[in-house]
């Protein structure tokens, strides 16, 4: 659908979807900042308020660098959009290409790097962009603080579920994805459907502190595993498509704090990643959707190959949403179909 099938052949077949849903979701992000990176987004523009001004920027600028000189002029939310900005982009960079590699590991069944290229976004990354989204006063407050202890793992786990509750409410996933999810997911070490056990599993290969996790008598994490098993597939895949969800929407959150996007761009966004996770998860999803979708689109869309209406099958539901094209029924051609334009 979205990725060569002779990529997928190690998935099981019942989790190719949930895999490509997860490329779909980091796509997107990644799209996203390709096009701010062109559109030079994140760059500032600001008018000096006299020749003097200007004069003395040049030679604070010459003397330390512009953001020193932009403080030192008294112009604070200039320099702190900067600021937002640039981690913005730079962590959103590095986590795509974290995420990007380790999909591609999963693809291989190398799941021991997979896991260890996972964990930094996931578990360090996504709490940034939390605390960013859900307070984001704070977040610069502390990160100009000139003290690194303010933004550990430690500093931020203490205010985990309003962090990222906060952050939630900012999003359109309010009543799709909820805090404890999320904190069950990623950091509950007792949750045997979770990732923080197969985290910790990937990265060491002994584990004694907690017995949720401990290392099996005569054994290494992971390293006697059989690559041919499917139960790390089927933990990964339970949970990180909806990880991954939330992800992608505080990212944009992020986004449209240095450029709103176009209206029915961020309309589209929210619409095929939401309805491809409840295709994915809910209960009656895949019929409800093939269903809604056929009503919409049916009656207007023909075939361009043989002139037969749309149909919408579950299957094309998905394609249409991932893909922006789908396969005609009756000819059975591959054919394009511009559904973000729609919006």
């Amino acid at each position: 659908m979205l990725i060569p099938a002779n990529r997928l052949q190690w998935i099981p077949k019942n989790l190719r979807l949930a895999h490509e849903y997860c490329f779909f979701l980091h796509d997107e992000f990644a799209r996203m900042l390709v096009e701010y990176e062109a559109a030079n987004a994140p760059t500032i523009s600001f008018t000096f308020a006299s020749k003097s001004q200007a004069s003395r920027f040049e030679d604070l600028a010459k003397k330390h660098d512009a953001l020193t000189a932009m403080r030192e002029l008294g112009l604070h939310s200039e320099a702190r959009r900067v600021v937002l900005n640039h981690i913005t982009m730079a962590m959103v960079s590095d986590c795509a290409h974290h995420i990007y590699e380790s999909l591609r590991c999963f693809e291989k069944r190398k799941f021991i790097p997979g896991l260890n290229l996972l964990r930094k976004p996931l578990l360090d990354s996504l709490m940034y962009f939390s605390w960013m989204v859900g307070d984001e006063d704070g977040f610069y407050s502390a990160f100009t603080a000139g003290d690194p202890a303010k933004l550990t793992q430690k500093v931020l786990g203490n205010r985990r579920k309003e962090t990222l509750a906060s952050a939630i409410a900012k999003t359109e996933l309010a009543g799709i994805v909820t805090t404890e999810d999320l904190i069950s997911i990623i950091y509950d070490v007792g949750n045997p459907d979770g990732l923080y056990g197969l985290f910790q599993h990937a990265v060491h290969l002994i584990t004694v502190e907690r017995v949720e996790i401990k290392t099996s008598p005569e054994n290494f994490n992971f390293i006697f595993k059989d690559p041919g098993e499917d139960d790390i597939y089927e933990a990964l895949y339970l949970t990180l498509p909806t990880v991954l969800l939330y992800l992608a929407h505080v990212i944009l959150a992020l986004y449209e704090r240095i450029q709103p996007p176009r209206p029915g761009a961020r309309e589209a966004f929210v619409f095929r990643t939401v309805n491809a996770y409840r295709f994915l998860r809910q209960e009656g999803g895949k019929a409800a959707l093939a269903e809604a979708m056929g009503e919409a689109l049916s009656p207007h869309i023909k075939c361009p190959g043989c002139s037969a209406p749309l149909k919408v099958t579950e299957y094309n539901a998905m394609r249409l949403l991932l893909t922006e094209s789908f396969r005609c029924a009756h000819c059975r051609h591959k054919q394009p179909f511009p559904l973000s334009w729609i919006f």
